[in-house]
């Protein structure tokens, strides 16, 4: 009689269970995964709707203080033309407040700042490829990186001629108190400077480049103006 080695008694497979249990496996990681890309999925359009909903405000504001600039702009050349034409004590005389306001205004050199703090921070994070419409995030990247180079080249302009006439002639707190007050107390005062500033020869050639500066500003405005109701038109179309 041979002893050796019990012989090893082999466990039959279930193959058709295994199988089975593989595929709910494999089913329930791939559901899960689908769950999470639905999830990150959901997640990524709500974020690209709150800052659509963003840019838009941001741009309805930009809209505003366009059109506001362009105000203040028209004002700006009506009073440097009525120092020219002489007539500034006829407009005092209807509306001295008014007149204080254009003369305030004559100086004016600037553009407003753009609201653009939705988009940078889409920039700054990585995150503008959110905004799925391709003409859409085209024509936000050109409407604020034009805009921002606008800028910057306006602030090289150094104050003008015209500027330091008026600061040299207009006493500085009759513009601070109505700045403050919106009265004029110094009425005479007021008026007395705006004719020597009328009659000083070199007026005509600083308020001519006034003019012509500011009436370049104000086309630039316009134009970003109209650049901004088509973008805000692009991002309502795409609701």
């Amino acid at each position: 009689m041979r002893h050796g080695r019990p012989e090893m008694i082999k466990p039959k497979i279930n193959w058709p269970g295994a199988l089975g249990e593989f595929v709910i496996i494999v089913m329930g990681v791939l559901a899960a995964l689908a769950v999470d890309q639905w999830r990150d999925e959901y997640d990524d359009r709500k974020t690209e709707s709150e800052y659509l909903d963003r840019i838009r405000v941001d741009v309805e504001r930009d809209i505003e203080k366009f059109s506001s600039e362009i105000v203040v702009l028209e004002k700006k050349a009506d009073f440097l033309q009525s120092l020219l034409d002489k007539t500034t004590g006829s407009r005092f005389s209807e509306d001295p407040i008014g007149l204080m306001e254009a003369k305030v205004y004559s100086s004016f050199r600037g553009l407003p700042e753009s609201a653009s703090t939705t988009f940078d921070e889409l920039k700054s994070t990585g995150r503008l490829a959110l905004i799925r419409d391709l003409q859409i995030r085209n024509a936000m990247s050109e409407y604020y990186s034009a805009y921002a180079s606008l800028n910057a080249q306006v602030n090289l302009f150094p104050f003008g001629d015209y500027g330091r006439l008026v600061l040299g002639i207009v006493p500085g707190d009759i513009s601070r108190e109505w700045r403050l007050s919106n009265t004029i107390s110094k009425p005479d005062e007021f008026l007395q400077s705006l004719r020597l500033l009328e009659e000083h020869p070199d007026l005509p050639a600083a308020a001519n480049i006034e003019i012509t500066y500011g009436t370049a500003l104000q086309f630039y405005v316009t134009l970003f103006r109209d650049r901004a109701r088509e973008l805000l038109l692009r991002l309502n179309e795409g609701q």
